[in-house]
C-alpha cells in the first residue's frame, strides 16, 4: 500500500484522469477528495468510487477563486484530519486556432484556469502540506516544452505550470514539501474525445485502432496513453518511493518529448 490513510486532494477530479487517479490512490490506501467546479459531476464521480468500496468524497470548488479553494481545503481537513497530497489536474484545452485569430478573452480564460488556478490551489493547500510534510503533483503537458500548431494559449499555459512547479518546489524545499510535474502526452480521456470530435471526427478511432507504424512518427510507442498510466506515474511521485525527487517533470508521453 503506497498510502496508509493519507489524504489526497485532486482538482479537476470529475474528469477521466482525475477519476483514474482517485481510484488508484484510494486502492492504495489513500483517502481521496475530488474537487471540481461542477458540483453535480464531482459528487457523481465520488459516489461511483464509494460504490467500489473506496474512501472518496466530492467537493465543489472553483480553483480560480481563492476563497472557494480555501473552503475546499478546509473541508478536506475537517473530513480527513489532515492533507498529505495535492494533484492539480484542473485545466481546459484550446480549440485549434491561430494566435493571430485568438480572442484575447479566450487567451485570458485559458491562462486563468490552467495557470492561476494551479497557483491558487497550491497556495491554498500549502500550509496544510507544510504541516504534514506532504507532496504536490501539478499536471502540465508534453506541450510545456514544445510548440504545437494553433495551440499558443494552451502550450504557453502549460509551460507556465512547469515553471511554477520548479519555483514552488524551490521555495517549499526548506519545509521538505516535494513538488513535481506530470507531463502527459495525448491520453484517452473524455476531454480528448471531445477535442477530437471538435477538430477531427474520425481521428480518435484511427489513433486508438491504428497500426503501430501509422503513429510511430508522432508517438514512438504507437498509441495513446491510458488515464491509468498517468495515474500510476502520479502515484509514484506522491509516494515515499519518490522521497528525493522534487522540482522535476515526468513525461508520460510514449516518447513524444524525445522528438523535440
Amino acid at each position: 500500500m503506497e498510502f496508509n490513510g493519507e489524504s489526497i486532494l485532486i482538482t479537476g477530479g470529475s474528469g477521466g484522469m482525475g477519476v483514474s487517479m482517485a481510484r488508484r490512490f484510494a486502492g492504495s490506501g489513500a483517502r481521496v477528495a475530488l474537487c471540481d467546479l461542477d458540483g453535480g459531476a464531482v459528487e457523481k464521480a465520488a459516489a461511483e468510487l464509494v460504490g467500489e468500496g473506496l474512501d472518496v468524497i466530492g467537493v465543489a470548488a472553483d480553483t480560480t477563486d481563492e476563497s472557494s479553494m480555501a473552503e475546499a481545503v478546509a473541508a478536506v481537513i475537517q473530513r480527513f484530519g489532515a492533507l498529505n497530497g495535492l494533484v492539480t489536474a484542473a485545466g481546459i484545452r484550446q480549440t485549434a486556432q491561430s494566435f493571430l485569430d485568438l480572442d484575447l478573452d479566450y487567451w485570458k480564460k485559458i491562462q486563468e484556469v490552467n495557470v492561476t488556478g494551479t497557483f491558487i490551489a497550491i497556495r491554498a493547500a500549502a500550509p496544510a502540506l507544510i504541516e504534514s510534510v506532504g507532496s504536490i503533483v501539478t499536471v502540465a503537458s508534453v506541450t510545456a516544452t514544445a510548440a504545437r500548431m494553433n495551440q499558443s494559449a494552451y502550450c504557453t499555459s502549460k509551460a507556465a505550470v512547469l515553471s511554477l512547479t520548479k519555483q514552488v518546489a524551490l521555495e517549499l524545499s526548506p519545509q521538505r514539501v516535494r513538488v513535481n510535474a506530470l507531463c502527459p502526452g495525448v491520453t484517452a480521456t473524455p476531454m480528448i474525445e471531445q477535442a477530437v470530435r471538435t477538430d477531427g471526427p474520425n481521428l480518435l478511432k484511427e489513433k486508438v485502432e491504428g497500426s503501430l507504424e501509422q503513429f510511430r512518427p508522432g508517438i514512438p510507442l504507437g498509441r495513446l496513453a491510458t488515464a491509468d498510466e498517468q495515474a500510476a506515474a502520479t502515484e509514484f511521485l506522491l509516494s515515499a518511493r519518490a522521497s528525493f525527487i522534487t522540482g522535476t517533470a515526468v513525461y508520460v508521453d510514449g516518447g513524444v518529448s524525445m522528438l523535440g
